[in-house]
């Protein structure tokens, strides 16, 4: 043993000394102590020294823009807003939100008056940033601030308790959805169209007059840390938007009575319909359905309610104006396994995947047309559906642990023995589905057009106690790798090549390189047939190092697909700074970075896709926690070699 591992280590030596160093592409003093560096999701190159917040150009190092306001920051101060570019900046209890194209302040917390803030959306469409908080007075408000000018463009201050969501009527038109009132208001002028009452709780509070202002000011208070489930939905086919609120107990009307096994409370949601012209109320009488808030389809006939309500759910059509209950006998709805917490849409039918309490999860098929369903038996499966795709053979579907494909007319499915793997172990193209079995530790072939299986190649196992955790298709063969194993397994099933570069010995050296690879691995997933699941395995990976860029890289794809159809200017640099960002994903696949340790120095490796071999190498020095941050869609790499000084490569 002791033999081998004297080998693999003069083996690993022989290939790093052999490999190219990178050449410098830039060095740069900057004026003040560098205290940390970091690229954001979307490319931003962020610099905190202590005389200001830098933002830097990747490939020149040239200073974009300097603003000394920010200086001697923490890393934990700069984040990103959601999933947009705007970089959000924390100095005590005051929040700056600034612009990365100018690097100018679109929104300051302290002059807007807010001493909290609580939620902010950006308003592509209005070009704005909507943001709700308190008051130094402890008060409620609203403010939208224009990204042109950083200016306000108005303010609200109503006992609203919290904001649920925003979103643009058009241009000119915002309609805002609060725990109290539902608000439109021009988003120019500030002027109010309208505003109403979101629950009839809120109507008989203000019929209290200073009592009830005073009542829902306490319970908003409480409200601004308490967990809630209220959700906003808009109707496809008219002007009317719904908002769905979840509660203890068992619904009023409509609905059937449920109970849960285990002892626990009862859950009822009500649903309110709304004109999104007057505000009005659409029903004189809400809707009201026993269990707790699950999915919600809108059919031509009425409104699918599919709850969550663990084993007891019924699923019911309601009709959009009656609100009369259209499946089941009486009307009363059809019992379902479960409860639901997604659905896909095949043609004239939903399938539903559903939950036990005790984990257990169900895909069954419901015929929109009959209201009824196909299986008589639900069928079980391990882990939650993450995507679904119809095919030939039937409804291929992914879970969080198993692939198989179900035949929509019996019910059953198709393959004998799932392929046990997770979502970043699945890669697939037109006609086949690639994955490793993690049962059989060996890279599966499911044929989409007949749903049979066959293996590539022999087992494949993982140096240094580690397990694939990434896979992708390739002109040569399938790739699988981890964070310092690759293999190649060409189509035939060879085995090309397997290659293994030992880890550090610190553990927080690889943090960055983690960092810049998960959030490459979003963007990969943007241009795949599961981007859904990619996107979701990144983001649970960002999370682990940073919440706010997780969250992002999780909305990446909707928040990419939306700037697209936006007109305004900090949507359009918004957009193209997302597809740059795509274009260069797709253009630098062909290696892998990998961080090892040889002779107590740090190097980072840049090894080939096709060959297993190392191509160059950047040296890291021999510090126990080097300072670098890198960007894992363009290759470049930032390490600071001195107090003030930071020299960069591209790999």
């Amino acid at each position: 043993m002791i033999k081998f591992k004297l080998t693999m280590v003069l083996l690993i030596l022989a290939l790093v000394s052999n490999a190219q160093n990178v050449p410098v592409t830039w060095k740069k003093d900057f004026t003040g102590a560098i205290k940390w560096q970091k690229v954001s999701a979307l490319g931003n190159y962020l610099v905190g020294t202590s005389n200001a917040l830098l933002y830097v150009d990747q490939d020149t190092g040239k200073i974009i823009w300097s603003n000394p306001e920010f200086k001697n920051l923490n890393e934990g101060d700069v984040s990103q807003v959601g999933n947009s570019p705007l970089i959000s900046v924390n100095q005590g209890t005051t929040v700056n939100m600034i612009d990365p194209f100018s690097g100018e302040s679109k929104f300051d917390s302290k002059r807007a008056g807010i001493n909290e803030i609580k939620d902010q959306m950006i308003m592509y469409s209005s070009n704005a940033i909507l943001v709700s908080g308190r008051t130094f007075n402890n008060k409620d408000i609203l403010i939208l601030s224009s990204l042109t000018n950083g200016k306000t463009l108005w303010e609200l201050e109503d006992d609203f308790g919290r904001l649920i969501t925003a979103s643009d009527v058009s241009s000119s038109e915002i309609l805002i959805v609060t725990l109290y009132n539902n608000y439109k208001i021009n988003t120019q002028s500030g002027e109010l169209i309208w505003k109403n009452d979101t629950s009839d709780a809120n109507k008989e509070l203000n019929k209290l007059g200073a009592l009830g202002s005073l009542m829902k000011q306490a319970a908003a208070n409480v409200a601004q840390d308490m967990d809630f489930n209220i959700q906003f939905y808009k109707n496809p086919f008219e002007p009317i938007f719904y908002i769905a609120s979840e509660k203890e107990g068992r619904a009023k009307t409509n609905g059937f009575s449920s109970s849960v096994s285990n002892g626990g409370p009862t859950y009822h949601t009500t649903y309110t319909a709304f004109s999104l012209k007057d505000g009005n109320r659409i029903w004189k009488k809400d809707l009201d359905v026993n269990g707790k808030m699950g999915q919600l389809y809108f059919h031509e006939k009425g409104l699918v309610i599919l709850p969550d309500d663990d084993l007891n759910t019924k699923i019911n059509l309601y009709d959009y104006n009656t609100l009369e209950g259209l499946w089941g006998k009486k009307g009363k709805g059809i019992k379902i396994k479960g409860g639901v917490y997604d659905y896909l849409e095949i043609g004239k039918g939903l399938i539903l995947i559903s939950k036990k309490p005790n984990n257990k999860n169900f895909i069954t098929f419901l015929d929109l047309n009959s209201g009824s369903l196909a299986f008589e038996d639900p069928i079980k499966i391990e882990g939650e559906v993450l995507f679904g795709e119809m095919t030939p053979s039937g409804l291929l579907y992914m879970t969080s642990s198993e692939v198989n494909v179900l035949n929509i007319s019996s019910g059953k499915t198709i393959i004998d023995k799932e392929i046990r793997t997770n979502p970043s172990l699945i890669d697939q193209n037109e006609d086949l589905l690639y994955a490793y079995d993690n049962s059989s530790s060996t890279i599966k072939i499911l044929d989409k057009k007949t749903g049979l299986v066959r293996k590539l190649g022999n087992a494949i196992n993982f140096e240094g106690k580690e397990f694939p955790s990434s896979i992708s298709i390739r002109d040569n063969g399938i790739l699988i790798s981890s964070s310092q194993n690759l293999a190649l397994v060409d189509y035939s099933g060879k085995t090309i090549f397997q290659t293994y570069l030992e880890a550090p010995r610190e553990p927080g050296i690889i943090r960055a390189l983690r960092y810049a690879q998960a959030i490459r691995a979003a963007y990969i997933g943007a241009v795949s047939y599961a981007g859904a699941a990619a996107y979701q395995s990144a983001a649970n990976d960002i999370n682990k190092e940073n919440q706010a860029a997780g969250t992002m890289v999780s909305g990446i794809g909707k928040a990419y697909e939306d700037l697209g159809n936006q007109a305004t200017d900090f949507a359009k640099k918004s957009w193209q700074m997302a597809n740059a960002r795509l274009k260069a994903t797709k253009e630098a696949d062909d290696y892998v970075v990998i961080l090892s340790q040889v002779e107590e120095t740090n190097y980072l490796m840049k090894v080939s896709k096709n060959t297993g071999k190392i191509e160059s190498r950047i040296d890291l020095g021999k510090d126990r926690e080097p300072s670098y941050a890198m960007d894992g869609v363009t290759g470049s790499v930032f390490y600071q070699t001195n107090t003030n000084e930071i020299t960069s490569y591209k790999f």
